[in-house]
């Protein structure tokens, strides 16, 4: 239990646990200053070997040994200082720093004497080699992520015009689906969710609620007319019977608008082979076709549209890569381009490179260590390239050229490959922006799916968050498939269209 006490130096409250309820002072420093200010020290120290320093981060004077290198006056200052990234990547890149000069290697877990220690230790202590081998600690891991991830989403509801209604409490007991009222501050709607528990943010179904493919028709054909473009409208003769929502004349463009609830497998009856077969009849009769899904529209309308610009050869601004800087970038200004800029948003990427006009960051792209199929990084020189986007309703001209040839020669890969979303790209590999700059066509992928809520279909999941070693390991029956068991959580799933590989050797 914590309490809180008043500072009999600095009069500050500060928090402590009961079993230390008779506690003076809210740090060491507090307690000399109110030592030396009523001569309880006596003279067993000297004043001397003291001097007044300014702490880094509030700017107030604190009294510190001369010997003692610490520029930070308490705790809280210490803390704070520490969340500032600037600060985190200094005392990350000093520890890398510390470790190559003693030990030549980046990690301390690359030394065999480091590894079988541990494993020794880990053993003696709990019986097992590995601590993902010990439940009580894969449980504490997962609980302390939840929560930790959850008490970051809490804040940011405000900037999704929320309001959280409730006291929010701790799932200790692993319970993810506690019921939340929260206020809509758009619309004033209240209503329950259990989606913050699951480290969702909760939607108005007010505001947005789970609509039919005609209304989302509806949105599109509004920005085209908008655009002045000519089109028709549930066309069903192109593609033999096949209905595209709309069909842009002058572009030779087909755009299906596939919302989540009707192109869903179980309550849309759309199957695995479903939605490639469509573009694959399309692509026969030589007609670009594009599926977009609900979420898309809905939740990142801009990021699509200027997509389909970009499709066109519209859009409004253009620049020059030449006139561009190229800079290696940091993960904050990564992840936050990202989920303004491309539809998946961030990604889990090892090199971050971004193209600079006049200091404003325009271009993104993410390489990472290509993985295995258990999903574990190789140690190899070989790259996958995850991310490329360049900031919306802007057309970058040569843009992913000049990035791809400098990380060429800064990273010096023995191979790249990369993957192309086919309800973007389609399935004709020369049409792409990989096969025009020196990338070679592997194969194309079979379709693959994502994961739906039936309380919320707005939101798709990846089917790694819920894959069958995990659903076991909450005590689902290991006799079930992954699809059986995810039908008994109350889920359906949405098939896509693969996606085409590619591969550049260096």
């Amino acid at each position: 239990m914590k309490i809180e006490l008043k500072c009999e130096n600095c009069n500050k409250m500060f928090i402590t646990n009961f079993k230390h309820r008779d506690k003076k002072f809210c740090n060491r420093t507090c307690y000399f200053e109110y030592a030396r200010k009523n001569n309880l020290l006596g003279n067993k120290k000297d004043p001397s070997v003291r001097e007044q320093r300014i702490c880094l981060q509030c700017g107030g004077e604190f009294t510190e040994r001369k010997k003692h290198e610490r520029t930070l006056c308490s705790d809280e200052c210490r803390l704070k200082w520490n969340l500032i990234q600037e600060n985190k990547d200094k005392r990350i890149k000093n520890s890398k720093k510390v470790i190559i000069e003693k030990y030549g290697v980046k990690s301390l877990f690359e030394l065999d004497e480091f590894q079988k220690k541990c494993r020794k230790n880990f053993k003696e202590k709990y019986g097992v080699s590995h601590p993902m081998y010990f439940p009580p600690f894969v449980e504490k891991l997962k609980t302390t992520f939840r929560e930790n991830h959850l008490l970051y989403l809490i804040p940011k509801l405000k900037s999704y015009n929320l309001d959280l209604l409730d006291d929010y409490i701790n799932n200790k007991d692993g319970n993810t689906s506690r019921p939340y009222n929260f206020k809509c501050l758009k619309c004033d709607n209240v209503f329950s969710s259990t989606l913050l528990g699951s480290g969702k943010i909760p939607i108005c179904r007010k505001c947005y609620p789970i609509i039919k493919n005609s209304k989302l028709e509806e949105i599109f054909r509004d920005f085209i007319n908008e655009l002045g473009i000519k089109h028709l409208d549930n066309n069903r003769t192109l593609l033999n019977g096949k209905e595209i929502d709309l069909f842009l004349i002058d572009y030779n463009l087909g755009i299906e608008l596939n919302g989540n609830y009707h192109h869903s497998e179980i309550y849309g009856e759309k199957d695995k082979t479903y939605h490639f077969e469509k573009l694959m009849i399309a692509t026969n009769v030589k007609i670009k076709l594009l599926q977009i899904f609900e979420d898309e529209l809905l939740l990142k309308k801009e990021i699509v549209f200027s997509r389909i610009k970009n499709i066109l050869g519209i859009t409004e601004n253009k620049i020059f890569a030449r006139e561009c800087v190229i800079k290696e970038i940091s993960k904050t200004d990564s992840k936050i381009f990202l989920e303004k800029n491309h539809l998946q948003g961030d990604s889990v990427d090892k090199v971050r490179l971004g193209l600079y006009l006049n200091d404003e960051l325009i271009t993104v792209i993410t390489f990472g260590k290509k993985r295995n199929s258990l999903g574990n990084t190789s140690i190899t020189d070989e790259y996958e390239l995850l991310r490329f986007a360049g900031k919306i309703n802007t057309n970058i001209v040569g843009g992913f050229s000049r990035l791809l040839k400098y990380f060429i020669k800064g990273h010096n890969p023995s191979k790249i490959i990369t993957y192309a979303d086919s309800r973007w790209s389609g399935i004709i590999p020369e049409d792409t922006i990989y096969h025009k700059n020196g990338f070679k066509f592997i194969h194309q992928t079979p379709p693959n799916y994502w994961y739906v809520n039936t309380k919320d279909f707005l939101h798709r999941f990846h089917r790694f968050t819920f894959r069958k070693d995990v659903l076991i390991k909450e005590g689902f029956s290991p006799d079930k498939t992954e699809w059986e068991i995810m039908q008994e959580k109350g889920f359906d799933r949405i098939w896509d269209c693969g996606s085409m590989k590619f591969e550049m050797m260096l």
